[in-house]
């Protein structure tokens, strides 16, 4: 496993990206969230919005060309008014943003969706979710503890003074997800 580190202009956050070769099997444990934080939601959002616009989804990741980029939370909406407020407005390669929350039950739904959001959840249906969504063209984020090493493709992690983003290659490669390098020009203190 190869990490690299990424330090921001300025010295209060940094921006530490593992790329996992293959996942892992372990427990995803209950832990303090950085989405627990104000500060910790509003830098999740601002990821979650620098994902959308910098990585590439194929052309059948879509239903239409008139179809929306799709943002779906399952499992807890501690960033819905976050996420609505900042993408208000905003349009990604042209098309329209729209935000959906997806109940568990539903969650053959999140198929449709472009990123999907996985919040608090017990770890089955955390790895329900992962299964079904595995080889389908969405990227799936969360701040679950060792999510990344459980088959999602970005973990949010909160190291005090630091955010980690942990990126399982291995699975943005089966959803055929195109990172840019700008995806690692993330480190910087929110305003």
């Amino acid at each position: 496993m190869k990490i690299y580190n990424f330090r921001s202009f300025r010295p209060i956050f940094s921006l530490t990206v593992a790329l996992l070769a293959a996942p892992l099997s372990g427990p995803v444990q209950a832990a303090v969230q950085l989405s627990d934080t104000p500060l910790g939601r509003k830098v999740m959002v601002e990821y979650i919005v620098h994902f959308a616009y910098h990585l590439q989804w194929p052309v059948n990741a879509f239903k239409n060309s008139n179809a929306p980029f799709k943002v779906c939370l399952m499992g807890g909406d501690s960033l819905g008014d976050p996420l609505a407020k900042r993408f208000k407005n905003h349009r990604i390669d042209g098309r329209d943003v729209k935000l959906e929350t997806i109940d568990a039950k539903e969650m053959l739904r999140a198929r449709k969706c472009q990123i999907v959001v996985l919040g608090t959840m017990d770890r089955d249906t955390l790895l329900k979710a992962l299964v079904a969504l595995e080889f389908f063209p969405v990227l799936t984020v969360s701040d679950a503890e060792r999510f990344a090493a459980t088959g999602g493709m970005i973990e949010f992690a909160d190291s005090g003074r630091e955010v980690a983003l942990r990126m399982n290659k291995t699975m943005l490669e089966k959803a055929e997800l195109k990172m840019g390098s700008s995806l690692f020009r993330l480190g910087r203190e929110p305003e």
